[in-house]
């Protein structure tokens, strides 16, 4: 809430006290107008200076209830201005705003809602690749955590329709429903699909059932963090050679190296062209490990004469600056 609106009530007290209070000494005692502002000024506080006429009983009157209730007003307000500033409400007011705006201006992000163990390592794994998104959760805690380091966030209810248009979710590119509870999971998800058909949305779920409910209110993915772990530590058990690679290339902290997904648009000049013509080793250095097609299938084991196709989904390697300049050839 905006903390100013706490002065309003004082504020249009005083306003109605400083209009009786010139209304009262210009018609019962005839002054001019400046004269009856001058007496109010030094009643309301309390400089002790002489009034400007001699004051009738009426008048005398008049200056007791303007110094009872204008002089108490005045102080009140003072109070509050200064509770607001000792509070820290003013200062933190300006950076919501900035927040907001910064939210307001973002597109192509992501929402993040649910800010619990699965959504702080996403939200690790997203500011490692410098991928922008916003956090939505009801714990006030959140913000304590997330406004010392910039990280754009919303406090409320992730269920709220009303949060996820204020996250931009018409504008962002996907939205990922981690919260711990799987019916907040399916409204959120039910909520995101029905602001954007385009949004990709992946969801947590805590077993088959949840997982069928969310494909069916519109998840893109359906993620169990259970299952996911389990065949994880299957995998370290039986292949940990392999499980360390995989590890060192999607989640290494110094990489050289990572993979990357790159779409191929419409009027591309890779488009129509095999690996072999376009020539992607020899001018960017990424290497294509996989070519997912229009109709989902996955060609994993691309030759030199596969043939890149509108719509491809090209997975490849390389250091940063490969993968930069292979996204620059398919524009």
């Amino acid at each position: 809430m905006n903390p100013f609106k706490r002065l309003i009530p004082p504020i249009v007290t005083l306003l109605i006290i400083v209009t009786v209070g010139i209304a009262g000494y210009t018609l019962i005692e005839g002054w001019s107008l400046l004269e009856a502002a001058y007496m109010l000024v030094i009643t309301l506080f309390t400089v002790g200076f002489n009034e400007a006429r001699e004051l009738s009983a009426f008048g005398k009157i008049l200056t007791m209830m303007l110094i009872i209730s204008g002089v108490g007003t005045a102080i009140y307000t003072v109070g509050q201005l200064g509770e607001m500033v000792i509070e820290g409400q003013l200062f933190g007011y300006r950076r919501r705003k900035r927040m907001e705006k910064k939210i307001k201006d973002m597109k192509d992000h992501y929402i993040i809602c649910g800010f619990g163990r699965v959504g702080h390592q996403i939200a690790a794994e997203f500011a490692a690749a410098k991928i922008p998104y916003v956090v939505i959760d009801i714990k006030p805690e959140t913000a304590e955590e997330l406004e010392p380091k910039g990280t754009p966030y919303i406090i409320g209810d992730t269920s709220t329709d009303g949060k996820l248009e204020e996250a931009g979710v018409k504008k962002a590119k996907g939205l990922v429903a981690c919260a711990d509870s799987d019916m907040e999971n399916v409204f959120v998800t039910l909520s995101g699909r029905a602001a954007s058909q385009d949004l990709y949305i992946v969801a947590r779920a805590s077993g088959k059932d949840a997982e069928q409910k969310l494909k069916l209110a519109g998840a893109n993915r359906v993620i169990s963090p259970y299952f996911i772990s389990g065949r994880r530590m299957a995998a370290l058990a039986i292949r940990p050679v392999a499980a360390d690679f995989l590890d060192t290339v999607m989640h290494g902290e110094h990489l050289e190296f990572s993979l990357r997904e790159i779409s191929i648009p419409d009027k591309s000049p890779l488009m129509n062209k095999s690996l072999e013509d376009a020539h992607i080793r020899q001018k960017s250095g990424a290497t294509v490990l996989a070519i997912r097609k229009s109709d989902g299938a996955f060609n994993l084991q691309p030759l030199a004469a596969s043939k890149i196709e509108n719509n491809d989904v090209l997975v490849v390697i390389g250091t940063l600056e490969q993968l930069d300049l292979l996204e620059k050839m398919v524009k």
